[in-house]
């Protein structure tokens, strides 16, 4: 692939409406993205998704070189679920409440099966952050990370088994939050101790239990980087990799949101992000900040700023 390739294959991008209009087209045509994520404007019926999905895919794949689409939503069960077609799942907080992996194993599997039968393979899911905090709420299983850990791997099993690839988020963990990363930049004054018992062991048990993807936060842990949101630094992208032994594909939680961007653009964050480590860029933004963003971090590859050996580790990961 060309660097241009590979950098697109490095996006998932949000789209327009509920059929593929030319700024989506042209993404796939021009810049080889490589996903897509679906939100409830998107998806009205099983069969519209389906048309969607399908259009998408054959157009990725008629396009060199050829690459399917990731093709992605955020199907937690609770209150977040944009898929009209999926039956109604609890919240990950009343799953929990009943402490039965088997229960986590089988909403997932369910929510699965039905999203791949729209033509959906990619669920940002599960939430394996511990404690109920700004942003999160009943999307946690729970206060314990034991507890956490337990059901987060119950439900990347359910995933797995029915062929779906689950993303564990959002590290190093968004339950202590007391602000939204949707519209600020939470800040977990957490010390390294209660880091590696609260905050990680969730985390580490669904990289062991071989989770595809890992989502990383727009939050800042100051006993791991002071200055960066995790989504956008090195250190915390390390220490899943090196210290949690992951060796999956990073992905970053929306880059349209404040946590990432601040009051700037996309586009810079997003060459931050790849710098630091991240595989995959989900962002959400319109379509021609979607444009700039991977221009963005092509022309920081192709000046040197970034090695062209990061991208290529990246793509291997994809």
């Amino acid at each position: 692939m060309s660097v241009g390739d590979m950098v697109g294959q490095m996006f998932v991008v949000s789209v327009g409406g509920t059929q593929p209009d030319y700024y989506i087209e042209m993404l796939v045509r021009e810049r080889n993205i490589g996903g897509v994520i679906l939100f409830g404007y998107n998806m009205k019926s099983e069969e519209q998704v389906e048309s969607l999905t399908g259009s998408l895919q054959k157009l990725s794949m008629q396009t060199e070189p050829a690459v399917p689409l990731f093709v992605a939503v955020d199907q937690e069960g609770g209150s977040v679920a944009s898929a009209p077609w999926i039956a109604p799942q609890p919240a990950a907080a009343e799953v929990g409440s009943r402490g039965d992996p088997s229960e986590a194993h089988d909403i997932a599997a369910t929510m699965g099966r039905q999203l791949l039968r729209a033509g959906i393979n990619t669920d940002f899911a599960p939430v394996v952050d511990t404690g109920f905090g700004a942003a999160i709420g009943n999307r946690s299983y729970g206060e314990d990370p034991e507890l956490v850990a337990r059901m987060g791997v119950a439900a990347v099993e359910g995933f797995e088994e029915v062929g779906i690839i689950s993303a564990a988020k959002h590290f190093p963990n968004h339950g202590p939050a007391t602000s939204d990363s949707h519209v600020s930049l939470p800040i977990i004054r957490h010390d390294a101790r209660t880091l590696r018992s609260y905050d990680l062991p969730p985390f580490e048990a669904v990289v062991e239990a071989g989770v595809p993807m890992a989502m990383v936060g727009h939050l800042v842990y100051p006993a791991i980087d002071p200055h960066n949101p995790a989504s956008l630094s090195r250190d915390a992208i390390s220490m899943l990799r090196r210290d949690l032994g992951f060796d999956g594909v990073v992905v970053t939680d929306d880059l349209a949101m404040a946590g990432a961007k601040g009051t700037g653009a996309p586009a810079e964050a997003a060459v931050e992000a790849v710098g630091a480590g991240a595989d995959l860029l989900v962002l959400s933004s319109p379509p021609q900040e979607q444009a700039d963003a991977y221009d963005a971090v092509v022309d920081a590859v192709e000046s040197g700023e970034i090695p062209i050996s990061r991208i290529q580790n990246s793509v291997e990961r994809l």
